[in-house]
């Protein structure tokens, strides 16, 4: 399972390489047209913006897998393996419960989203506004999802919890 998980995570890796390169460019070729040939492309800040939001998502997933997120060592003071990864455990568990919660309340979104407008982007099945602002959010959470599980098993039975050397190498 780790083995593939290590994979999910390379490429969840490349798409938000991916995402990053398409910001970038989507905003280079905004500024060049609009400053050099006055002449604005239509659309680069709409990529621009929702590259942004799956790459908001999905990196969250990553950093949480990489173990990342801000946190605060409040265990380095017990000294019992056992009570550190019972908090482990507990604390992973509590993030499997918020993004489930999470997942749950997309549907409590949809009022709020229709008020979002998104100018240049042409109306389609691949461009509704699930597709570019709920499914990368719910894809996230449910990658954290997986990270998480897969931290709670590594603490359970005992193998390094951030595989950021071996996903990296």
């Amino acid at each position: 399972m780790t083995l593939l998980l290590n994979g999910l995570h390379r490429l969840i890796l490349w798409l938000c390489a991916a995402l990053t390169v398409a910001i970038i460019g989507a905003l280079a070729v905004q500024i060049i047209s609009r400053y050099v040939f006055n002449a604005p492309v239509h659309m680069t800040d709409d990529i621009a913006e929702l590259s942004m939001v799956w790459l908001t998502f999905l990196g969250a997933a990553l950093v949480y897998r990489e173990g990342g997120h801000i946190g605060m060592d409040v265990l380095s003071g017990f000294e019992s393996v056992a009570i550190k990864r019972v908090i482990h455990v507990l604390l992973h568990g509590a993030v499997i419960a918020v993004m489930l919660y999470i997942l749950t309340q997309i549907q409590q979104i949809q009022p709020l989203m229709s008020r979002l407008e998104f100018g240049t982007v042409p109306k389609g099945p691949l461009t509704s506004k699930f597709m570019l602002i709920q499914f990368p959010f719910a894809l996230g959470a449910g990658f954290t999802i997986l990270f998480a599980a897969e931290a709670i098993w590594k603490e359970l039975t005992g193998t390094p919890t951030h595989p950021t050397k071996e996903v990296h190498e």
